[in-house]
């Protein structure tokens, strides 16, 4: 069991979150600055197919993975990398279509986006804590565990930021 992201296939060990997740910063905040003057259908078309090939990719090689190694967790989350082209494929389709979308304003959508940076620093901590407690309970189907551990995952880091947004020391920590 690794300890702040500190495993045998982690090339980033410690600082997983300050090294190979900074692109996906760096790639939304360039396609914020300059956004593609695409018509929605033209996104749609390129999007779709980016999408689809990233997960064919993610999906097949899960799959190989699964015969050629099983049992071997080291291998079977290479394909699932957040760094690698094929997750990155389906990033930017998806940051695609949802750049396009016209959201009406909503308080509850503010209050949550505003959330976002701090929910993303201490999600993984959270996660990895869900997903050992709910890996006990062997009466629940996966996909129930699944759900469960994505929600209160989504909604304890949401409630650790919104702590932290109380203090003005922690404040400027995850705004």
């Amino acid at each position: 069991m690794g300890l702040w992201g500190v495993c045998n296939w982690n090339e980033f060990g410690t600082f997983y979150y300050f090294s190979g997740f900074l692109g996906y910063i760096i790639l939304a905040y360039y396609l914020v600055k300059y956004p593609f003057q695409w018509s929605l259908t033209k996104t749609i078309s390129i999007a779709i197919p980016l999408f689809v090939i990233g997960f064919i990719i993610t999906f097949s090689g899960f799959l190989l993975t699964q015969k050629h190694y099983p049992g071997n967790y080291a291998n079977l989350e290479i394909v699932w990398y957040f760094c690698n082209i094929n997750v990155a494929m389906m990033t930017v389709a998806i940051f695609l279509i949802v750049q396009k979308l016209n959201i009406r304003e909503s308080k509850w959508i503010k209050n949550i986006a505003g959330a976002t940076f701090g929910i993303y620093l201490c999600h993984f901590v959270i996660v990895q804590a869900m997903t050992d407690t709910f890996l006990n309970i062997d009466y629940l189907p996966a996909s129930l565990k699944i759900l469960s551990i994505a929600l209160l995952s989504f909604g304890l880091s949401y409630l650790v930021t919104k702590l932290f947004d109380t203090n003005s020391i922690t404040r400027r920590f995850i705004r």
